[in-house]
């Protein structure tokens, strides 16, 4: 699935997951992509597309130090 993932390098299935369950505003929308997300393994890296019908890219999940 990796060739979904051009533009994204970095958000791996794992880290949306929780991003969705803890922090997504629409809780019907992270609930249909959770499921979306079941067909994948948690160290992919998320699809582009998916990333983009969030509204969301790499910067959401930078960890500041």
């Amino acid at each position: 699935m990796s060739d979904l993932a051009k533009n994204n390098k970095t958000v791996k299935v794992k880290q949306l997951r929780k991003f969705l369950k803890e922090k997504y505003p629409n809780k019907q929308v992270a609930e249909i992509y959770l499921e979306v997300l079941e067909n994948f393994e948690d160290d992919e890296l998320v699809p582009d597309l998916i990333l983009e019908n969030l509204l969301l890219d790499e910067e959401d999940f930078r960890v500041d130090a």
